[in-house]
């Protein structure tokens, strides 16, 4: 997945587990997320995330 296409706010999924993304480090290609189940924090590469387009898209917000 391309660091530009993620954003602060998106329910991401890696083998390390899903979350929320609170921080994204360009200079180091790292996506930092919190999980879903328990608010721990996860670091992971910007590699190891999974493209699941499922996940992003804008339909489930509510107003």
């Amino acid at each position: 997945m391309d660091i530009d296409s993620i954003k602060v706010g998106m329910i991401c999924s890696s083998h390390k587990g899903s979350g929320r993304v609170t921080h994204i480090d360009g200079t180091t290609q790292t996506v930092y997320l919190t999980d879903l189940m328990d608010n721990k924090s996860i670091e992971v590469a910007i590699e190891e995330i999974i493209d699941d387009p499922q996940l992003h898209t804008h339909h489930d917000y509510y107003y």
